[in-house]
């Protein structure tokens, strides 16, 4: 595991780490889910599953458990996941399942919380992805809002 960035903790008690992975590496980023043993320690269950992106920074799951998104700074993509019951993570098809504009620097991303739509904030154009999270967990563009500053330094994104 290289440049461990955020950990969450999704619906069923499974902690999901993001890996940014090395500097500079085009497709490096993983992530990694463990399971809380009842002493506190953790036991991993996927061990570093490849984004096919650069620089995860943050991951987002949907209320109901079933998916777990990353947002890939480096590449402006969003690698999407299934969720086991025992917390093993299975690539969505395609694993890269969103993309923003080039440049857009997707720094965090959300889910909203009736698992419709998921967005991410894009610091380096000034925008704001809109996807659509479909029944299988792929996304669907409606492409991105404006009116953030672009490189302003903004972190955080929330959504109702």
């Amino acid at each position: 595991m290289l440049g461990v960035f955020s950990t969450l903790f999704a619906p069923n008690g499974t902690a999901l780490v993001s890996e940014t992975g090395p500097s500079g590496a085009i497709n490096g980023s993983a992530i990694t889910s463990y399971r809380v043993q009842p002493d506190g320690t953790l036991t991993p269950v996927t061990s570093s599953a490849p984004t096919l992106g650069a620089a995860n920074c943050w991951n987002a799951f949907t209320p109901d458990g079933r998916f777990v998104y990353t947002s890939n700074a480096g590449s402006a993509t969003i690698s999407g996941f299934s969720i086991g019951a025992n917390g093993t993570l299975t690539p969505l098809s395609g694993t890269v399942v969103g993309a923003n504009p080039s440049g857009a620097t997707n720094l965090d991303i959300t889910v909203s919380s009736d698992g419709k739509f998921l967005y991410t904030l894009n610091s380096g154009n000034g925008t704001i992805g809109i996807f659509a999270i479909q029944k299988d967990g792929q996304l669907t563009s409606f492409g991105p809002a404006s009116g953030v500053s672009a490189a302003a330094g903004f972190n955080g994104i929330a959504a109702k």
